[in-house]
């Protein structure tokens, strides 16, 4: 699991994980769904793009820029809106091995979801020390 992937390689193992796939220009383009969100990848000379969706509001699209600007691991990521969705795009390198490029997917992956809005629970009484019920 260790050979180097090009730029096309890179694109065919994000196919294999990729469900509902779908390649609109074959070799160079996909989209799918990767985990629990959607997912589009492109292979470029320079490296391979693949882009995220985050469960975000596009109102609230700015404090995410925010996160991501303060977050020195994401600097070959940013986000873009489309379609009304918003997406986390990250440029590879062109040449990573199998395993690395790997571990950069889920490391996006795992940013799509930390970028993703939370939904606070409901306040609830807190109990007051001291006092019978």
């Amino acid at each position: 699991m260790n050979r180097y992937l090009d730029p096309a390689g890179a694109l065919q193992f994000v196919a294999g994980r990729v469900t509902e796939l779908c390649w609109p220009v074959a070799g160079v383009v996909l989209s799918g769904r990767l985990g629990t969100g959607q997912c589009r990848a492109r292979s470029f000379a320079y490296g391979p793009t693949v882009a995220l969706t985050v469960e975000r509001a596009p109102a609230r699209a700015a404090e995410a820029c925010l996160v991501l600007a303060a977050t020195p691991a994401a600097s070959d990521d940013g986000l873009y809106l489309d379609d009304g969705r918003l997406w986390l795009l990250r440029r590879y390198p062109p040449r990573l091995t199998e395993s690395e490029f790997d571990l950069l997917l889920k490391q996006q992956q795992t940013l799509a979801i930390l970028l993703a809005e939370r939904r606070r629970p409901a306040d609830c009484a807190m109990p007051v020390i001291g006092r019978l019920a």
